[in-house]
């Protein structure tokens, strides 16, 4: 083997050892971001549903820095008035605005356009040990809309019964939003329950209508 063919083996065996470094164990995304991740809504999804993709959005945006993604699910969360479901939790979209014009001073804040009053979140916590369970009405003939948006990579569930014990929604386990919807026949009480398996406290956002 000459130099000139060993000089080029051992150059191309550098890049492809950058390469690898670069994309991290196994060429795969990061767990954080990939959680984060999920599928733009559909047309015909609600403005939960919506609202649980922008809060997806904007904790992607925050991970990464991303002025577009933090700008976008601002945005998203003014047009559809989601707001917190009590004075406790940041109001997301004006946090993200914040946020995004301290990253790129070319950033707008949102315009509040839309329907006074949309969708409502609360952030909380959950952890194997301590499952969470709260109430909420629907009325009857307006159709009910819950979401489940986990924080981190740590998987959850979530579980919505009526006032008689019966099942309306049940999810399987994952560490991505969750949507729940049924069509109430009684304005009544609902129970909704949120697991996990993870030992640590796990955050999330639980978003209704």
């Amino acid at each position: 083997m000459t130099d000139r063919n060993a000089s080029l083996l051992a150059l191309l065996g550098s890049v492809l050892l950058l390469s690898g470094c670069a994309a991290g164990p196994g060429g795969a995304a990061s767990p954080a971001t990939a959680n984060i991740d999920t599928p733009k809504p559909a047309l015909d999804d609600g403005p939960v549903a919506r609202t649980a993709y922008a809060i997806s959005l904007g904790q992607r945006g925050e991970l990464n820095a991303d002025a577009t993604s933090l700008r976008t699910a601002a945005q998203m969360l003014a047009s559809l008035g989601a707001k917190p479901d009590n004075g406790e939790d940041d109001d997301l979209s004006s946090r993200w605005s914040e946020q995004a014009s301290l990253i790129d001073p070319s950033t707008t804040l949102p315009v509040y356009r839309g329907r006074a009053l949309g969708p409502s979140y609360k952030k909380g916590t959950v952890s194997a040990t301590l499952a969470v369970k709260t109430d909420q009405i629907f009325l009857a003939g307006k159709k009910a809309a819950v979401a489940l948006v986990p924080v981190s990579a740590k998987p959850m569930s979530i579980k919505i019964s009526d006032g008689r014990g019966e099942n309306v929604c049940k999810t399987g386990v994952s560490s991505r939003p969750m949507n729940c919807e049924w069509l109430p026949l009684f304005t009544g009480r609902y129970r909704i329950r949120i697991e996990t398996s993870a030992r640590e406290p796990a955050a999330y956002y639980l978003v209704s209508n």
